[in-house]
């Protein structure tokens, strides 16, 4: 708005017969004007948001906060906030290594903008949560000189989030009884233990038994997603063969595999053998990428190679498949809940869509990160990276 001001009224000073003395007073003093009247229509906007506004200098360490910090969070202006170290230190000590990690990989990056959740301490002892939104100015080399952004109370939320989330688990844990019932009774149909069917029974039964077993896939993912965002899976590593691990995940998706014609490959790292992971968060992340694999890859002659690897950083499981690939407008919704790209239309073998949202939330959980390399119709390479010291 400044610059805009100034520009105006520099090109307007170019222009015709120069100023008198009187008129330049007279621009001069317009100036001023609409540049108060700026600073004064911010200062109404950042009084009538809750938002905790601040500019962190990064070369100085330095913040300066709005009036929302006192107000809303009870802190007095007598006290010292205008350093990082202050800031830092009011951060919840779970939140804080997480949070570290997303900062660095943000500056590394090289993105402007920034958004993160966690808990920030009040004065009066109290933890809220923020979620925290930020842009960055850096300088030509790359390196963040500047950052200007809010974070907002978002506790009310949170704790609606975790009603819905365990009224969820609740229902999904009902749901799993009568759904096992039905699956098992089609199945028993279409054994022929309840006598022969007829061609049209067959039918039938073979749909139920289909559908239930989709339906208890679904229930199966809702009720794990739920138990992860409730935190009730914390990760309990135990010394694990992981090679037989791996090849036990194999051998239980091999008839999806067969039945669309799909090769899978693993050549066991035999330097790597014995780590410790947590079986439950380990066997639920390699069964959903070797199924996500599985269907979106080549319908025949379609190859889907696993490795399991020791590298500087941890250890790194990649899934790697030759099938459709995922394009570009859908690969930042990829990890997202219910999420199927559009190229997904013609797959005949429908997966629920919380797959990649379960790895993601799973990974975390575990203290990794997953990420993903796609070319349409070329394949898709997902990378999951756990941390020696906490897989």
């Amino acid at each position: 708005m400044i610059s805009l001001v100034y520009m105006a009224t520099k090109s307007s000073r170019q222009k015709g017969p120069g100023l008198t003395r009187g008129e330049k007073a007279a621009s001069k003093d317009e100036l001023e004007k609409q540049l108060l009247d700026t600073v004064k229509r911010y200062e109404l906007i950042f009084k009538a948001t809750n938002d905790v506004l601040y500019d962190l200098d990064m070369l100085e360490g330095t913040v300066i906060w709005n009036e929302a910090l006192y107000s809303q969070y009870g802190y007095g202006k007598n006290e010292d906030v205008s350093t990082l170290e202050w800031w830092t230190s009011h951060i919840h000590p779970d939140d804080a290594l997480r949070l570290e990690h997303e900062l660095s990989n943000w500056f590394e990056g090289g993105h402007d903008t920034w958004q993160a959740e966690y808990r920030f301490r009040k004065a009066d002892g109290s933890y809220i949560y923020v979620r925290d939104r930020g842009v960055v100015h850096r300088a030509e080399d790359g390196t963040p000189l500047r950052i200007i952004g809010s974070f907002l109370d978002i506790t009310q939320q949170k704790q609606l989030d975790r009603a819905k989330t365990e009224f969820i688990s609740l229902v999904s844990h009902q749901l799993r009884t009568p759904l096992t019932v039905i699956r098992i009774n089609s199945e028993m149909l279409n054994g022929g233990l309840l006598g022969t069917l007829s061609a049209e029974q067959e039918t039938y039964a073979k749909e139920i038994s289909e559908a239930s077993s989709r339906l208890i896939k679904l229930v199966s993912d809702i009720l794990n997603i739920s138990r992860v965002e409730l935190g009730h899976i914390i990760a309990k590593p135990v010394p694990t063969n992981v090679n037989k691990r791996l090849q036990a995940c194999i051998k239980e998706v091999s008839p999806l595999a067969q039945k669309r014609g799909v090769t899978i490959t693993y050549q066991p790292d035999n330097t790597v053998k014995r780590v410790s992971v947590d079986t439950t968060i380990f066997d639920e992340v390699v069964h959903n990428l070797l199924t996500n694999a599985i269907r979106y890859t080549k319908s025949q002659g379609g190859i889907v190679d696993v490795s399991f690897l020791r590298t500087a950083e941890g250890y790194m499981l990649t899934v790697a498949d030759n099938g459709i690939g995922i394009p570009k407008s859908a690969q930042p919704n990829i990890f997202g809940r219910f999420y199927r790209a559009n190229n997904t239309a013609n797959i005949k073998e429908h997966g629920t869509g919380l797959g990649l949202y379960l790895v993601k939330l799973m990974v975390e959980a575990a203290g990794g990160k997953v990420w993903f390399e796609s070319a349409k119709e070329k394949g898709t390479t997902f990378f999951v990276l756990f941390p020696e010291e906490i897989i």
